[in-house]
Protein backbone atom coordinates (compact mmCIF):
# COMPACT_ATOMS: atom_id res chain seq x y z
CA UNK A 1 0.00 0.00 0.00
CA UNK A 2 2.71 2.48 0.86
CA UNK A 3 4.27 1.82 -2.46
CA UNK A 4 1.43 2.14 -3.81
CA UNK A 5 0.52 6.07 -2.30
CA UNK A 6 4.29 6.63 -3.62
CA UNK A 7 3.49 5.73 -6.88
CA UNK A 8 0.46 8.07 -6.79
CA UNK A 9 2.48 10.91 -5.58
CA UNK A 10 5.12 10.40 -8.11
CA UNK A 11 2.95 10.58 -11.17
CA UNK A 12 0.97 13.48 -9.77
CA UNK A 13 4.46 15.73 -9.64
CA UNK A 14 5.63 14.79 -12.85
CA UNK A 15 3.81 15.46 -16.05
CA UNK A 16 1.87 12.76 -18.02
CA UNK A 17 3.39 10.91 -20.75
CA UNK A 18 1.00 8.75 -23.05
CA UNK A 19 1.27 5.21 -22.27
CA UNK A 20 1.54 3.93 -25.89
CA UNK A 21 4.22 6.77 -26.42
CA UNK A 22 6.10 5.62 -23.36
CA UNK A 23 7.83 2.63 -24.13
CA UNK A 24 9.39 3.88 -27.01
CA UNK A 25 10.29 7.13 -25.76
CA UNK A 26 11.90 5.08 -22.10
CA UNK A 27 13.90 3.02 -25.26
CA UNK A 28 15.16 5.76 -27.14
CA UNK A 29 16.31 7.97 -24.13
CA UNK A 30 17.55 4.56 -22.15
CA UNK A 31 19.63 4.16 -25.50
CA UNK A 32 21.20 8.18 -26.34
CA UNK A 33 21.63 7.67 -21.81
CA UNK A 34 24.37 4.64 -22.44
CA UNK A 35 26.40 6.82 -24.93
CA UNK A 36 28.83 9.56 -24.03
CA UNK A 37 27.74 13.25 -23.71
CA UNK A 38 30.40 13.85 -26.26
CA UNK A 39 29.06 11.04 -28.46
CA UNK A 40 25.72 12.70 -28.45
CA UNK A 41 26.46 16.52 -28.87
CA UNK A 42 28.91 15.29 -31.63
CA UNK A 43 25.95 13.23 -33.25
CA UNK A 44 24.18 16.67 -32.71
CA UNK A 45 26.89 19.33 -34.38
CA UNK A 46 27.32 16.36 -37.83
CA UNK A 47 23.25 16.67 -37.87
CA UNK A 48 23.42 20.67 -38.13
CA UNK A 49 27.02 20.58 -39.88
CA UNK A 50 24.74 18.27 -42.66
CA UNK A 51 21.21 20.59 -42.43
CA UNK A 52 23.53 23.93 -42.17
CA UNK A 53 25.38 22.58 -45.72
CA UNK A 54 22.28 21.70 -47.47
CA UNK A 55 20.98 24.74 -46.71
CA UNK A 56 23.52 26.89 -48.05
CA UNK A 57 23.85 24.83 -51.44
CA UNK A 58 19.99 24.48 -51.83
CA UNK A 59 18.76 28.10 -52.21
CA UNK A 60 15.06 26.83 -53.36
CA UNK A 61 14.54 24.42 -50.96
CA UNK A 62 13.65 25.33 -47.33
CA UNK A 63 15.41 23.01 -44.36
CA UNK A 64 14.65 25.90 -41.66
CA UNK A 65 12.50 22.77 -40.00
CA UNK A 66 15.40 20.13 -40.23
CA UNK A 67 17.39 22.39 -37.63
CA UNK A 68 14.99 21.47 -34.73
CA UNK A 69 16.30 17.88 -35.07
CA UNK A 70 19.43 18.08 -33.40
CA UNK A 71 18.09 20.83 -30.78
CA UNK A 72 15.79 18.35 -29.81
CA UNK A 73 17.78 15.51 -29.94
CA UNK A 74 20.65 16.58 -27.73
CA UNK A 75 17.67 18.35 -25.21
CA UNK A 76 16.01 14.43 -25.39
CA UNK A 77 19.47 13.17 -24.45
CA UNK A 78 20.88 15.66 -22.25
CA UNK A 79 18.94 17.88 -20.88
CA UNK A 80 17.69 21.61 -21.30
CA UNK A 81 21.37 22.86 -20.47
CA UNK A 82 22.81 21.40 -23.24
CA UNK A 83 19.47 21.69 -25.70
CA UNK A 84 20.05 25.46 -24.95
CA UNK A 85 23.44 25.40 -26.21
CA UNK A 86 22.57 23.20 -29.18
CA UNK A 87 19.89 26.28 -30.09
CA UNK A 88 22.38 28.74 -29.96
CA UNK A 89 25.05 26.68 -32.34
CA UNK A 90 22.09 25.87 -34.67
CA UNK A 91 20.83 29.48 -35.05
CA UNK A 92 24.21 30.54 -35.94
CA UNK A 93 24.20 27.93 -38.62
CA UNK A 94 20.91 28.87 -39.67
CA UNK A 95 21.92 32.56 -40.43
CA UNK A 96 25.46 31.97 -41.84
CA UNK A 97 23.79 29.59 -44.02
CA UNK A 98 21.42 32.66 -44.71
CA UNK A 99 24.68 34.99 -45.47
CA UNK A 100 26.28 32.18 -47.78
CA UNK A 101 23.50 32.13 -49.92
CA UNK A 102 23.18 36.02 -50.10
CA UNK A 103 19.64 36.03 -48.95
CA UNK A 104 21.03 38.16 -45.51
CA UNK A 105 23.61 40.97 -45.17
CA UNK A 106 26.05 40.80 -41.73
CA UNK A 107 25.11 44.76 -42.03
CA UNK A 108 21.86 44.64 -42.00
CA UNK A 109 20.07 44.25 -38.74
CA UNK A 110 17.41 42.63 -39.93
CA UNK A 111 19.88 39.48 -39.87
CA UNK A 112 20.40 39.41 -36.01
CA UNK A 113 16.65 40.36 -35.42
CA UNK A 114 16.01 37.19 -37.28
CA UNK A 115 18.57 35.06 -35.45
CA UNK A 116 17.16 36.62 -32.42
CA UNK A 117 13.48 34.97 -33.40
CA UNK A 118 14.99 31.71 -34.47
CA UNK A 119 16.57 31.25 -31.24
CA UNK A 120 13.65 31.86 -29.54
CA UNK A 121 11.78 29.34 -31.35
CA UNK A 122 14.78 26.88 -31.22
CA UNK A 123 14.38 27.47 -26.95
CA UNK A 124 10.77 26.40 -27.28
CA UNK A 125 11.56 23.13 -28.62
CA UNK A 126 14.05 23.09 -25.67
CA UNK A 127 11.52 24.06 -23.43
CA UNK A 128 9.01 21.53 -24.72
CA UNK A 129 11.34 18.36 -24.50
CA UNK A 130 12.32 19.04 -21.80
CA UNK A 131 9.80 18.00 -19.27
CA UNK A 132 9.04 15.12 -21.29
CA UNK A 133 12.74 14.07 -20.94
CA UNK A 134 12.25 14.47 -17.37
CA UNK A 135 9.04 12.62 -16.73
CA UNK A 136 10.57 9.65 -19.03
CA UNK A 137 13.78 10.25 -16.44
CA UNK A 138 11.40 9.72 -12.97
CA UNK A 139 9.42 6.87 -14.96
CA UNK A 140 12.21 4.78 -15.24
CA UNK A 141 13.69 5.93 -11.70
CA UNK A 142 10.47 4.23 -10.09
CA UNK A 143 10.52 1.63 -11.94
CA UNK A 144 14.49 0.47 -10.96
CA UNK A 145 13.12 0.98 -7.79
CA UNK A 146 10.08 -0.70 -7.93
CA UNK A 147 11.45 -3.86 -9.58
CA UNK A 148 14.69 -3.41 -6.37
CA UNK A 149 11.77 -3.54 -3.63
CA UNK A 150 10.30 -6.49 -5.54
CA UNK A 151 13.44 -7.92 -5.55
CA UNK A 152 14.61 -7.50 -1.47
CA UNK A 153 10.74 -8.28 -0.77
CA UNK A 154 11.54 -11.77 -2.71
CA UNK A 155 14.48 -12.24 -1.20
CA UNK A 156 12.84 -11.87 2.05
CA UNK A 157 9.81 -13.74 1.48
CA UNK A 158 12.75 -16.68 0.65
CA UNK A 159 14.65 -16.58 3.13
CA UNK A 160 11.33 -16.58 5.04
CA UNK A 161 10.03 -19.63 3.80
CA UNK A 162 13.53 -21.25 3.70
CA UNK A 163 13.34 -20.95 7.94
CA UNK A 164 10.07 -22.29 8.51
CA UNK A 165 11.07 -25.42 6.09
CA UNK A 166 14.42 -25.65 8.76
CA UNK A 167 11.96 -25.45 11.63
CA UNK A 168 9.66 -28.23 10.80
CA UNK A 169 12.58 -30.30 9.84
CA UNK A 170 14.01 -29.66 13.28
CA UNK A 171 10.16 -30.67 14.58
CA UNK A 172 9.94 -33.54 12.83
CA UNK A 173 13.03 -34.77 13.38
CA UNK A 174 12.66 -34.31 17.50
CA UNK A 175 9.00 -35.54 18.10
CA UNK A 176 8.06 -37.25 14.80
CA UNK A 177 9.47 -40.83 15.73
CA UNK A 178 9.07 -42.62 19.05
CA UNK A 179 12.86 -42.91 20.14
CA UNK A 180 12.57 -38.67 19.87
CA UNK A 181 9.92 -38.79 22.27
CA UNK A 182 11.56 -41.18 24.44
CA UNK A 183 14.54 -39.27 24.86
CA UNK A 184 12.11 -36.36 25.48
CA UNK A 185 10.28 -38.50 28.82
CA UNK A 186 13.85 -39.48 29.42
CA UNK A 187 15.16 -35.74 29.72
CA UNK A 188 11.73 -34.47 31.79
CA UNK A 189 12.10 -37.87 34.44
CA UNK A 190 15.68 -36.69 34.83
CA UNK A 191 15.05 -33.13 35.38
CA UNK A 192 12.39 -34.23 38.21
CA UNK A 193 14.66 -36.40 39.47
CA UNK A 194 17.05 -33.64 40.34
CA UNK A 195 14.47 -31.15 41.75
CA UNK A 196 13.34 -33.91 43.80
CA UNK A 197 15.64 -34.52 46.38
CA UNK A 198 16.13 -30.44 46.78
CA UNK A 199 12.59 -30.25 47.52
CA UNK A 200 12.56 -33.37 50.14
CA UNK A 201 15.48 -32.11 52.04
CA UNK A 202 13.95 -29.42 54.14
CA UNK A 203 11.17 -32.42 55.27
CA UNK A 204 13.64 -34.97 55.65
CA UNK A 205 15.58 -32.30 58.14
CA UNK A 206 12.48 -31.01 60.32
Amino acid sequence: MGMRDRRVQQDAATPEVSQVEAPALLRLEAFLGRRSPGFVILLGLLLLALIGLVDAVTGSFDVSVFYLVPVGLVTFSRGRWMGALMAGVATVARGAAEVARGVQSLDSPVTYWSAITRFYVFMAVVLLIGPVRDALVAQRELARREREAADREHEAAEQLRALNELRDALQHASFGDGDGLGDLSELQASLSGLDGPSTGSPVASG
